[in-house]
């Protein structure tokens, strides 16, 4: 008859990071999907316009976006334009010479854009672009 090792019945002093992995690689899943969603929040009806350069599309480092209502957001939080103003000052310290990019919806009053265009210009701002809505071609 067999008898039970001695030695079979200790605890097992190991850590099984098995399933620690497993979770973790779920968690990076999941914010890798919902993170696209929450930088489309904000309801912007851009302007449509012909563009011609790519290069343009892709080269948004700092976005300010201006909603129907006329708030201002940035990463999808809303800022007051004196708080906005301190945000601009901050960055464009760290970013010297970059471009900054309004992302207007297109009902939103000409003075609202040119008042967020002031306030980036005074804040040391030098580089400013529209960003606009590629105009599909009529077939």
């Amino acid at each position: 008859m067999l008898q039970p090792d001695k030695n079979s019945f200790e605890p097992i002093s190991e850590i099984n990071v098995t399933p620690f992995v497993d979770v973790l690689l779920v968690l990076l899943v999941i914010f890798m999907v919902t993170a696209p969603l929450f930088t489309k929040a904000i309801d912007v009806k851009l302007p449509e316009e012909n563009l011609r350069s790519s290069a343009v599309k892709d080269a948004r480092q700092f976005v300010i976006t201006i909603n129907r209502n006329g708030k201002f957001h940035i990463q999808g939080r809303r800022y007051s334009l004196e708080n906005l103003k301190k945000i601009v000052v901050s960055w464009n310290e760290r970013n010297p010479g970059k471009t900054a990019f309004i992302r207007a919806d297109q009902r939103v009053r000409y003075g609202q854009i040119t008042s967020l265009m002031v306030t980036l210009k005074n804040s040391g701002v030098q580089n400013l672009g529209l960003l606009v809505k590629d105009k599909l071609p009529k077939s």
